[in-house]
């Protein structure tokens, strides 16, 4: 019985350090540099906005095509899956004018160090 427990113990613990070290990963500060258009940005650029990602940036894109350009940054909380949280981390990162000149300081999983910067 004591043997059991110090086994549901090692394994409880293994689970705990792998969920805090993903999380380190998962949940640490984008750092991105620069601003997006997001009247004019393609998906790639809009996904790397904070918390953005692949998926929401396609439905940015299809929001815009369908509904015409944002007339202010706050009107991307129009696209579902924008709300005030993800709002929040990416306002100061987006723009109805000018260029997209957004640039990723943070290599992405996977990706190797001479292609660390978009």
């Amino acid at each position: 019985m004591h043997s059991i427990r110090k086994s549901f113990a090692a394994i409880v613990l293994i689970f705990v350090i792998g969920f805090v070290c993903q999380a380190r990963i998962c949940f640490s500060a984008v750092e991105v540099e620069g601003k997006v258009n997001i009247n004019t940005a393609a998906e790639d650029q809009i996904a790397l906005l904070p918390g953005i990602g692949p998926k929401l940036a396609t439905e940015i894109v299809n929001y815009r095509t369908n509904n015409g350009n944002f007339q202010v940054i706050d009107d991307i909380k129009k696209v579902s899956g924008v709300g005030d949280k993800k709002f929040e981390k990416i306002k100061n990162f987006v723009t109805v004018e000018g260029d997209t000149t957004i640039k990723s300081t943070k290599m992405v999983k996977g990706e190797k160090e001479q292609k660390r910067e978009k």
